[in-house]
């Protein structure tokens, strides 16, 4: 199911041609990614690499995402896992588009309205309600 609610996400960011990788790794995994090419050395939640700029493939990107970090951080906000798992890959998602909350206010204030309404397509999706109703 999340592939597809992540694939109709990507439809509707008229993104439907190209191609999306998502790994789910552990902490411990997502640490040495962090430090291999970020310098970083403790995990995080989400890490996105774009191929957007100049290239013309198909593929737009590759997310790897900490599924332990994930449902730390689900279980510290008080949200089911699932909702802080799509806003994790729609924050990639936005990343890989270009966006950067980082070094650019007006992005990041951009990206916080993006990330909000994607957010709602997903948890409005037939198969997310769906997915939401099995868990509980």
């Amino acid at each position: 199911m999340v592939k597809r609610i992540t694939e109709d996400l990507l439809t509707s960011l008229k993104l439907q041609d190209r191609d999306l990788s998502i790994l789910f790794v552990n902490n411990k995994q997502i640490t040495e990614l962090n430090k291999r090419f970020f310098h970083k050395d403790y995990p995080t939640n989400v890490i996105s690499f774009s191929y957007m700029d100049g290239l013309s493939s198909e593929v737009m990107g590759d997310i790897v995402i900490s599924i332990e970090r994930a449902r730390e951080e689900a279980k510290s906000l008080s949200i089911p896992f699932h909702e802080r798992l799509f806003a994790l890959i729609i924050h990639a998602v936005l990343h890989i588009l270009g966006f950067d909350h980082v070094n650019d206010k007006n992005d990041a204030r951009r990206m916080r309205y993006r990330e909000k309404r994607l957010l709602i397509f997903v948890t409005t999706h037939p198969l997310y309600v769906k997915l939401i109703k099995e868990f509980v």
